[in-house]
């Protein structure tokens, strides 16, 4: 099971990276759902959400667990934007570092944060009874990520970088 969790990684990092530059090679409305349409951080968010749901879609398809496994990827998925933006703002406002190469390096951090949690959840079992709130905490931020594409609020984390 690890290698299908090492191999759903690479591929949903590889999507990730794809989905980055998706709105700017097909600008149409749809793809602005799912990709960023500009670089503040709560479009990046997207690069997280989007492919990690899809990667946990294709490993669950065979999992005998269903329970256990959705909970253990839906807390991985809630969790991974909080440790994104925690160590982005840290970096960049506690420690004044920015650059793309951290950016990224961030991202594949996060990213691996998000298997590795989700492998040891579905594991333990330890999220298993919390599944029914997961869902509609995942599904709300889901619906968070378009809505604010959309509608963006005049804060920080929803404007592009000057």
């Amino acid at each position: 099971m690890k290698k299908r969790f090492a191999a759903a990684f690479v591929l949903a990092v590889l999507a990730g990276i794809l989905q980055h530059f998706l709105h700017e090679w097909l600008p149409i409305p749809l793809t602005a759902l799912f990709a960023p349409v500009n670089e503040s951080v709560w479009e990046h968010l997207k690069l997280l959400y989007w492919p990690f749901l899809l990667a946990a879609i294709l490993l669950t398809r065979r999992m005998r667990e269903l329970p256990r496994a959705w909970s253990a990827f839906l807390a991985s998925l809630l969790l991974m934007p909080l440790v994104l933006t925690s160590l982005y703002y840290l970096l960049k406002s506690g420690f004044g570092l920015e650059s793309a190469a951290l950016d990224i390096a961030l991202y594949l951090a996060v990213m691996a944060f998000g298997f590795l949690l989700s492998y040891h959840l579905y594991d333990s079992g330890a999220a298993e009874r919390r599944l029914g709130g997961l869902i509609v905490l995942s599904a709300l931020y889901g619906v968070a990520l378009i809505v604010f594409s959309v509608a963006a609020p005049p804060l920080p984390i929803f404007q592009p970088p000057v």
